[in-house]
């Protein structure tokens, strides 16, 4: 058997982002989680490739949407699975993360069987 899959987060929220690792931790992935887009982003283009990439949409500065547009216009990382976070549950929200090329759309709240099986599913 392989390493365990390695998931990189970028959450502002360091309570949800802290919930996220533990839930993420306890199902056997390994976790690297920031606290903003950008350094989200410099981590993706500059260490090793992580097996999925999970997005909050609204942050300060870059948000999530900035940097799937960053991934999918990056040749190196454009095949990575990104999951979009979101407090934005309107039909058009969703579409709109769909259109950006993003491979799933969580709500918050959400729960951890669901989030975990949804993880689960793109890997």
């Amino acid at each position: 058997m392989g390493a365990e899959p390695t998931i990189v987060i970028a959450e502002d929220d360091s309570d949800l982002r802290n919930l996220l690792v533990y839930t993420l931790e306890s199902a056997g992935y390994v976790v690297e989680a920031f606290g903003a887009g950008d350094e989200c982003l410099e981590r993706l283009q500059t260490g090793s490739l992580p097996d999925l990439v999970m997005l909050d949409i609204m942050m300060p500065g870059m948000d999530g949407i900035d940097v799937l547009e960053e991934i999918r216009d990056n040749a190196r990382l454009e095949g990575l699975p990104v999951v979009f976070l979101s407090g934005r549950g309107r039909e058009s929200d969703i579409v709109a993360g769909f259109e950006a090329d993003v491979d799933d759309y969580i709500t918050k709240p959400f729960s951890p069987g669901v989030l975990r099986a949804r993880v689960a599913r793109l890997l």
